[in-house]
């Protein structure tokens, strides 16, 4: 079963005040890191890189200065997350397989999360992972609190994400692509394709602020 990969670092980076996926850290951009888990993980075969189209010819110098083996493709991403996954998709010619889907701003998914993940996702199809919401969650509008969620059913989602190839970009092909959907698990949520959840590891955050370097660098 042929596994590929889906980076996704085609972001515009406003919370962090620049493109965060190509933030120097420790002499080399944040994306790298990200990369570095798939490249040497003997499980996948190829990935594709998603990135801004101006960024193409850096990303590919980059890419080729630190000898990574297993990119195969780097392309635009679109104008919503949703549509650089698309754009990858459509480079992948097989149906059959596992597509793993990546944020470029999660430097640190293990080994084990990842591995974990394609052998669940040949049981299941379709397999995130996240980490239980241990705070109290109230829904609000205009500083109102409308009501308190019940939090003991919430997660906090976290990529990689998992899918079989088939699965997915037919569920590109009947979603309504109009609906701006905030990761690939909630395409598939739309059409009530199940989607199963399993517990992630808290390690495994996402670069968002400036301020999560800090946190980056206490796990590291």
């Amino acid at each position: 079963m042929s596994i590929h990969t889906v980076l996704v670092a085609a972001g515009k980076g406003r919370r962090f005040g620049e493109l965060k996926q190509f933030y120097s850290y420790n002499d080399r951009p944040l994306f790298l890191y990200a990369l570095d888990n798939f490249e040497t993980n003997k499980n996948i075969k190829k990935i594709t890189v998603v990135v801004p189209i101006n960024s193409i010819k850096y990303v590919t110098k980059t890419i080729k200065e630190w000898r990574f083996k297993k990119v195969y493709n780097i392309i635009a991403g679109g104008k919503r997350r949703q549509d650089s996954v698309l754009n990858a998709l459509n480079t992948i010619k097989t149906n059959s397989g596992i597509v793993i889907i990546h944020d470029g701003v999660r430097p640190i998914a293990s080994e084990k999360l990842i591995n974990k993940g394609i052998k669940l996702c040949r049981k299941y199809k379709a397999v995130i992972f996240g980490s239980k919401v241990s705070d109290t969650v109230k829904e609000v509008k205009s500083n109102v609190v409308i009501k308190t969620l019940f939090r003991e059913n919430l997660y906090f989602i976290q990529t990689p994400q998992f899918f079989t190839i088939n699965l997915l970009k037919n569920a590109y092909k009947k979603a309504d692509l109009s609906v701006d959907y905030t990761d690939e698990a909630a395409i598939l949520e739309s059409l009530e394709i199940p989607v199963y959840l399993f517990q992630g590891d808290r390690f495994n955050i996402k670069i968002t602020r400036r301020s999560d370097l800090k946190i980056l660098s206490k796990i590291l």
